[in-house]
């Protein structure tokens, strides 16, 4: 005879787990073993038709293949279908596979993705594969063994339906029974562990004793009779079960975030998106109710250089309505160490491969992982027709939480977006209650709009949405306790939460992350790459301007684009990224100097390369001479209009030309900087090389902690003077200096009647491990604000102490100039740098970091696990970042308030360091130059074709107006957008808003 029903329901949560893994031990069935043959493993990839014609050797499992990143074929030979039901194939290997029967990839195995049903018709396959094992949030990933990645199964298998569906259901039920049972002063949470007292479940919700009864009662039924019999007992409670869900909607997105680069090269990247891509076109026949969104066309554009096939499947795919290309740009990049013209790019070339590859645009701008969101953002994605906008990042701040989930972003300019912000969690999520119910508590604009967005499906290392998400997901559709959840797509939810746009929140200004502040300065090196070709664009793009031949080749563009990949030009990969990305980046910059020089050819000219007329120092008659360059134009020199200025003079500790004094003592630090007779207002000398312990508690590649910045100590150790060369006309001095035990630092201080400002070179062999070098710039200017260079314009940061806020932003970026001034703002100190971004101001003490050594992402110990030592090819490797040479230049001058447009900080930055060229004739390309509105700066002049060409100007002081444009005769000037897709009329006055980017059209008449 039975007992009466169990009371104690405090006993069910073991009980619960113990029938999971019996029931996850039924899943799988009638294994049968796949004959396996390997070709060889290689750096570089094949296709998948020269893959076919391979030659293969027989393998016996478990088997070791490969170095790490490279790739290798496999064969299969499977069994012929022995019964009725569908066949899987179960594939275990460290590493990711990609399998094909056919030109399509059909599937990606990885820690995530183990097994796939395949056609009954299909008796052998073949499996590229990637020795790399990234799936780093998952709980079974191991890495790979110093041997390379071991493939351990590979078996045809047959699923046991009743099994997958109770498995999925119970878990489902304990998640939820777990996030409702959360520690409370009355009950101390379920326990599922075997042993022990536990507290009987008496102030708990219904919910929660409703759950416990309900899978008590299904275990019994499993117990009993079966899968079958606990999926009846399921069916039976589903009334209940269906009650009242929370009254806000979840729309889950299948999501699959890949770093192009990061913890591998870039072509590992490039496989990735295959790989993924093959699982979720899968995942869509199985589930016809998923929905999958992914961005980045760099991505796809790989995919259909090597696949496409594939290409034609995501075509079928988005046709279908079931997966979406959004994104808006060529990748998700950093947009803040990226000046204002390359920033544009990276949406302008994005939405044309969008276009190209599937005959529309993106109207959303998908960036879920970088670090911080500059203030120019909204302007720019609305001249390029993106009106929407989405991250999950900002909830890794760390001092300051983010006030909205759903609001309206609000650009320096006024242009406005519609954005929505993952409150708690990222875009690593999983489907399960527990996820739902977090993110509903934290929408924090449930008020107003009762629907969320939710990334689901493994990211970073790609992977994608899971067979286990979906049957979770259908779960979810309307489980009691749970948000209302479906799959949806990420334009439909965007379209109806416009429609409760007038009760939005705003937001204005930058969305600063206050978190991987170290990613402005990790791999200088790369930094200044990347800036070098930025400049040689400008440059190569002028000199196409002026001889009318169209635009250049959009290749160096695209790699400028790429490395700005949030894990590129952040300095957070591994060496093997940047092994190959600098080089690669110093040989572009050079390739288009040369091609510019080419076209500009040789003779007694000169080109200025910039919209900006620029002063030049010439010698004639025995007296040096200053001409002014005009704009973007080619002219001798000695045809200009001249005056006769004085050399520059160097005695023991001044420099002086007849506009600038400085004064330094014996270590090498400015006492004393005067500009135009007014003195810099200092609060100690300027220039102070300060060295820091830095290790960060996390992420040392990607931060730099507070506390750190209060442990440093000014380099204390003497100085020598050395000699210092100059161009003609410039005088300067030199003095050097040793760094802790193994470096050295030389400063070169350099006077010149170009001008008005103080040029500062540091050249340091920098051999400090876990360090930090910052040059400090200690002022009396302690006004409310700083301002720092943003591309396109600029930001004021609060530098005054006391608001968590702004003081959470000790280390900020900057576009490569910042201001420090008193609260009148019409006095201070600029300070321009050639391509150093991290910088901080606090109470008119504004510092710049120079340089930092941290452990290089993957070689720290976490990183072992992925990347044996034995099994890695590139074996010369700092442990350390930016061990080595680096020479780093920068210039401070005076802010005044209202400057000329050519000796403005924003100027300056790009009139200092862009070269000029010889030229063998003179010519103009019909922009003269600008009248008034001194903020508002020409910046890059864009060829098109037919001798047509684009200026781009941008206001940078926050500043309306209005500017006469001065141009030649045989030109039709219309006003346009980033998006060149709108023309006005230009009548030769040129009206601004502040920070406004505009662009005027130059057509020949």
């Amino acid at each position: 005879m039975n007992l009466p029903q169990n009371p104690f329901l405090q006993l069910t949560p073991p009980r619960v787990v113990k029938a999971l893994n019996h029931l996850r031990s039924l899943i799988w069935e009638h294994p049968e073993p796949v004959n396996v043959s390997f070709s060889a493993s290689r750096d570089e990839d094949i296709p998948f038709a020269k893959a076919k014609m391979l030659s293969y050797t027989p393998v016996t499992l478990p088997f070791a293949w490969g170095k790490l990143f490279q790739t290798g074929w496999f064969h299969l030979e499977l069994p012929p279908p022995a019964s009725g039901s569908p066949r899987y194939l179960h594939w275990r290997d460290q590493g990711e596979g990609t399998l094909f029967f056919e030109e399509t990839p059909y599937y990606g195995f990885d820690v995530a993705h183990r097994c796939v049903r395949i056609p009954d018709n299909v008796t052998e396959a073949w499996m590229e594969s990637l020795c790399l094992q990234s799936a780093i949030w998952h709980p079974e990933a191991t890495g790979t063994t110093p041997e390379g990645s071991q493939l351990t199964q590979a078996e045809i298998v047959h699923r046991n339906d009743a099994a997958w569906k109770a498995f999925h259901a119970l878990d489902t039920l304990l998640n939820l029974a777990k996030h409702e049972a959360k520690p409370s002063p009355e009950f101390a949470g379920l326990r599922t562990d075997g042993v022990g007292y536990r507290t009987p479940p008496e102030l708990i919700s219904v919910l929660l004793r409703s759950l416990l009864r309900i899978m008590d009662d299904a275990v019994n039924a499993l117990d009993r009779d079966g899968p079958e019999a606990l999926l009846s007992v399921l069916e039976d409670a589903k009334p209940w079960l269906e009650q009242s869900p929370q009254p806000v909607n979840a729309v889950l997105t299948g999501h699959a975030h890949i770093d192009l680069v990061w913890h591998w090269p870039e072509r590992c990247g490039e496989y990735k998106a295959r790989h993924t891509f093959a699982s979720m076109n899968r995942l869509m026949e199985d589930y016809p109710e998923f929905r999958f969104a992914y961005s980045q066309s760099a991505s796809y554009e790989a995919v259909n250089k090597t696949c496409p096939a594939l290409i034609d499947t995501v075509r079928q795919r988005i046709r279908q309505g079931k997966w979406e290309a959004v994104g808006a740009t060529y990748v998700e990049m950093d947009n803040l160490m990226a000046c204002g013209e390359a920033l544009a790019r990276a949406f302008l070339v994005g939405q044309e491969e969008f276009r190209t590859l599937f005959g529309e645009s993106s109207g959303t701008l998908w960036l879920p992982d970088v670090f911080g969101y500059a203030g120019c953002l909204p302007q720019i994605m609305r001249q390029c027709n993106v009106e929407n906008f989405f991250t999950t990042k900002l909830t890794w701040s760390n001092i300051n939480r983010f006030p909205y989930s759903s609001f309206i972003w609000r650009g320096t300019d006024g242009s406005e977006v519609l954005t929505h912000v993952t409150q708690e969690l990222g875009y690593n999520q999983n489907a399960t209650p527990e996820e739902g119910r977090t993110a509903a508590k934290a929408y924090l604009q449930s008020d107003v709009h009762d629907t969320f967005l939710q990334p689901t499906g493994f990211g970073d290392g790609g992977g994608g949405v899971t067979p286990e998400m979906c049957e979770r997901a259908r779960h979810l559709q309307s489980l009691q306790g749970v948000p209302r959840t479906r799959w949806g797509r990420i334009d439909d939810f965007f379209a109806d939460l416009n429609t409760r746009r007038e009760k939005l929140p705003h937001y204005q200004g930058e969305l600063y992350l206050e978190y991987h502040r170290g990613t402005f300065t990790t791999h200088g090196d790369l930094k200044a790459a990347f800036r070098r070709l930025e400049r040689a664009l400008l440059v190569q793009e002028a000199v196409h301007t002026l001889h009318k031949t169209g635009p250049v080749e959009v290749h160096p563009w695209k790699r400028l684009i790429f490395s700005q990949f949030h894990d590129y030009i952040p300095g957070s990969s591994v060496w093997e990224v940047y092994k190959e990305g600098v080089p690669e980046l110093q040989s572009l910059a050079e390739t288009a100097l040369e091609a510019a020089r080419g076209q500009s050819g040789t003779g007694p000219c000169v080109f200025n390369a910039l919209p900006l007329p620029r002063p030049h120092l010439v010698e004639a008659g025995g007296h040096l001479q200053r001409v002014t360059l005009p704009p973007l134009a080619a002219w001798d020199p000695a045809a200009l209009p001249a005056e006769t200025v004085s050399p520059a003079t160097a005695s023991q500790n001044e420099l002086k030309t007849d506009r600038v004094q400085a004064r330094f003592n014996d270590r090498g630090d400015i006492t004393a900087l005067s500009i135009d007779n007014e003195p810099v207002a200092q609060n100690a000398p300027l220039n102070q090389l300060w060295i820091y312990p830095d290790h960060p508690h996390k992420f040392p590649a990607w931060d730099i902690d507070r506390q750190t910045l209060t442990l440093g100590s000014p380099l204390d150790t003497p100085a020598e003077t050395v000699p210092c060369p100059c161009e003609p006309g410039a005088a300067g001095l030199a003095f050097r200096r040793s760094i802790g035990e193994n470096s050295h630092v030389t400063v070169y201080y350099r006077l010149s009647p170009a001008h008005p400002v103080l040029d500062i070179e540091v050249n340091v062999d920098w051999r400090e491990e876990h360090a930090l070098l910052k040059a400090h710039f200690p002022t009396l200017y302690t006004g409310r604000h700083a301002r720092f260079g943003s591309p396109f314009n600029s930001v004021l940061r609060g530098q005054q102490p006391g608001n968590p806020r702004e003081e959470a932003m000790f280390e900020a970026c900057a576009s490569r100039w910042a201001t420090v001034m008193d609260d009148s703002q019409t006095q201070g100190l600029n300070l321009m740098t050639e391509a150093k971004y991290g910088m901080g101001c606090l109470d008119g003490n504004l510092h710049l970091t120079l340089l930092r050594s941290p452990v290089t992402n993957g070689e720290d110990y976490d990183c072992r696990r992925m990347y044996p030592e034995n099994n890695r090819q590139l074996k010369s490797r700092d442990k350390c970042t930016d061990q080595g040479v680096h020479t780093i230049r920068y210039a401070l001058g005076a802010h005044q308030p209202r400057q000329p447009r050519a000796e403005s900080p924003a100027a300056l930055a790009e009139l200092l360091y862009t070269p000029l060229l010889p030229a063998a004739a003179p010519a103009d390309a019909g922009f003269l130059g600008l009248d008034g509105g001194e903020s508002l700066i020409p910046c890059w002049s864009k060829p098109l074709p037919n001798g047509a060409w684009i200026l781009r100007l941008h206001e940078t002081l926050g500043r309306a107006g209005t500017a006469t444009l001065r141009s030649a005769k045989g030109w039709n000037i219309t006003r346009t957008r980033l998006a060149e897709d709108q023309q006005t009329p230009c009548n030769g006055t040129v009206p601004f808003r502040p920070y406004e980017i505009v662009s005027l059209r130059f057509s020949p008449a």
